[in-house]
């Protein structure tokens, strides 16, 4: 066999494994778990209905032939395209999907009353094992991660970590792969390596997440984690700043380890203390980041205020004032008008005559202090 390219080839649905390692489960789950435990997770977490429809009526399009790393024995990892490998294995009824028959039930039906299209063997792509590994990482690579049919930003991060650790290549090598020229892995690899150590240290626990996540992890939305690196007031806090080595497993020294736990607990909250994330959205992550290198600011972080409320507190005297008084009369002046238009029954005036009162007092006393200040 010529291991320069690979071949197309049918290939046996018994000769096929799902790929236990697949970048979208999300955190490494490692390639020792059954088969019968992927293919459930193919179909709870992506779903497969659509294909199930479609090959019970029409069978399997040879135009769309799966992708195959050849192994010992005869057999091969599906590299691209396991959850057509899935809905093949549901609707032909093979052991591994014993655990989703009655999801097929309704397809098998259908699937025979069209005659039983061809679903076995399928067509693939096979890439050999050993010279070939590189030209399969740069298929996937600009499949999933350079073009419109992309992973989601954590699968990215953890297929690169991957390549990268088994293959012995470079972050050059593999940004050469898949053609990115914007330093776009250097940056998924940071943000992953940094998220992955705070758990290992158990500074960062994602089930205690507040803020959901999306894709191939949901317990948090990965992508606020490296865009939050890509400020240097992050980096800094971190004491990452000036790192040249991004594929380092533990960038963060372990005296700032808790630091970074900080940092992940103001972005996405933390349910097992009752406490909110600092942060509405993504747009604030920028806030966040400046918040981290001014002491005073940082102290009210760490006590739990939110960014709207920090910056609200750090404003100057003058400009609370400025835009506590102006919201002040607004406030007064709309309600004046409203009980002139509307005048209340006196059995419910009576009600507010104390709160008018105590509000009278304290722009009263305000106004004393002001004008003390500006000896008159």
């Amino acid at each position: 066999m010529n291991q320069k390219v690979p071949t197309s080839r049918d290939l046996a649905l018994s000769s096929l494994d799902l790929d236990a390692s697949n970048p979208r489960f999300g955190d490494p789950v490692g390639g020792n778990q059954s088969q019968r435990w992927v293919l459930d997770k193919i179909v709870e977490e992506f779903g497969v209905d659509d294909l199930l429809s479609s090959m019970s009526v029409n069978g399997y399009f040879s135009a769309e032939p799966i992708v195959v790393r050849e192994k010992d024995g005869g057999r091969y990892v599906v590299v691209e395209g396991n959850r057509r490998l899935a809905a093949c294995l549901m609707l032909t009824g093979d052991a591994r999907a014993d655990n989703q028959k009655n999801r097929a039930l309704k397809y098998v039906e259908v699937w025979k009353e069209h005659n039983s299209p061809q679903l076995d063997p399928i067509p693939a792509i096979v890439f050999a094992p050993g010279a070939i590994q590189k030209n399969l990482l740069s298929y996937l690579g600009v499949r999933h991660i350079a073009s419109s049919k992309s992973w989601d930003s954590y699968a990215k991060a953890a297929w690169v970590a991957r390549v990268i650790k088994e293959n012995q290549l470079t972050v050059r090598e593999v940004a050469s792969m898949i053609g990115d020229q914007h330093r776009t892995i250097e940056r998924l690899l940071q943000g992953y390596h940094v998220i992955q150590q705070l758990i290992a240290s158990g500074d960062f626990r994602p089930e205690d997440s507040v803020r959901r996540g999306r894709g191939s992890v949901s317990d948090y939305p990965f992508s606020w984690v490296y865009t939050i690196l890509g400020y240097s007031a992050a980096r800094k806090y971190l004491g990452i700043e000036g790192q040249d080595d991004v594929t380092d497993a533990e960038p963060i020294q372990k005296p700032n380890l808790s630091k970074g736990g900080v940092l992940v607990r103001a972005m996405f909250g933390d349910a097992k203390a009752g406490r909110n994330a600092a942060v509405t959205d993504s747009r604030q992550l920028g806030t966040l980041a400046s918040v981290l290198v001014n002491p005073e600011k940082l102290a009210l972080l760490e006590q739990g205020k939110s960014v709207d409320e920090i910056e609200r507190i750090s404003q100057p005297t003058e400009d609370q004032l400025r835009s506590g008084l102006a919201g002040s009369r607004d406030t007064l002046s709309q309600l004046i008008a409203r009980v002139e238009e509307s005048p209340l029954a006196p059995a419910v005036a009576s009600t507010f005559v104390d709160s008018a009162g105590r509000v009278r007092n304290l722009a009263s006393a305000l106004e004393q202090r002001i004008k003390g200040m500006a000896g008159v």
